[in-house]
């Protein structure tokens, strides 16, 4: 979910007039903001070494040390994703079944890295991901 979010973009619309003190910029209400998701999730000063996959960058820790809007798949607030929850149970369960059962490599039909299509609203590989599975 942090190197390939469903949506790589938000867009939201400012309810309120807002000073931004960190860069001194005031946003008026009305102006449509869109929110990188994935430049959030691969910035390398959030996340060092930003394309390794590495999951004790989410222990309860490390978490703590970032903003908490360092990491937002589902968006954030009252417009954040109503699936949420059901979405993370789902995955997990999905993995678990899956993984218990098989082995997943990269074929080498799949091109590294990865590169995603501009015509798409949700995160798409442009030439596909190849895998091989085998049976445990």
């Amino acid at each position: 979910m942090r190197k390939y979010p469903p949506l790589p973009i938000l867009n939201r619309i400012c309810t309120k007039e807002i000073n931004l003190p960190t860069i001194n910029v005031c946003v008026p209400e009305g102006t449509l903001i869109t929110i990188p998701v994935l430049g959030l999730h691969r910035d390398p000063s959030i996340y060092p070494d930003p394309d390794k996959f590495d999951p004790e960058r989410f222990n309860a820790d490390k978490v703590k040390e970032r903003h908490p809007y360092a990491f937002i798949p589902f968006g954030e607030g009252p417009r954040n994703c109503i699936g949420m929850r059901f979405a993370y149970v789902q995955i997990k369960i999905g993995l678990v079944s899956l993984l218990s059962k098989y082995k997943f490599k990269l074929h080498s039909k799949t091109r590294v890295p990865i590169t995603f299509t501009e015509k798409s609203m949700t995160l798409l590989a442009k030439d596909g991901i190849y895998l091989i599975i085998e049976p445990r």
